[in-house]
């Protein structure tokens, strides 16, 4: 009898985690702090236009298991000041690659900025937040929070 109990929770188990693995998207929780963009230290200008440009100070990014994305970012702009913004998007996640923005299609006659496409690293992640862009790549590279 008691073979037979463990069995059946053997079985229980295996089938609970074959079913959580292909019915839910993968989510992850986690918690990442901006290192450089484009391989420029903080703080540093967002892109190399003329003019003036904001400066990015700092940011984090926060994975939560419900499929959130956190962005705060701590900006000094000569037309906006210093601040700080957060935004909250959705991500997806396939394999070592992820996905953050919206995933509602966009409406007819909108303007609708490109999804963040990244791709997760032994030490933390790598996103490109304007992945359409041919001629000019903007990569934040963030570090893991408690990653060396």
């Amino acid at each position: 009898m008691r073979l037979f109990s463990q069995k059946a929770f053997l079985l229980v188990l295996v089938s609970s985690i074959g079913c959580d693995s292909t019915t839910a998207p993968p989510s992850v929780s986690g918690y990442f702090v901006l290192q450089t963009i484009n391989s420029r230290a903080l703080p540093t200008f967002l892109a190399a236009t003329p003019g003036n440009t904001a400066t990015i100070v700092s940011s984090t990014l926060t994975l939560n298991t419900a499929g959130k994305a956190v962005v705060t970012e701590h900006r000094q702009d000569i037309f906006q000041g210093d601040g700080t913004y957060s935004t909250t998007l959705d991500y997806r996640i396939h394999g070592t690659q992820i996905e953050i923005g919206s995933f509602s299609p966009c409406p007819i006659n909108a303007l609708c900025a490109a999804n963040w496409i990244g791709t997760f690293t032994p030490g933390g992640l790598s996103l490109s937040i304007n992945p359409a862009s041919v001629d000019f790549q903007i990569v934040y590279e963030y570090r893991a929070f408690g990653a060396d």
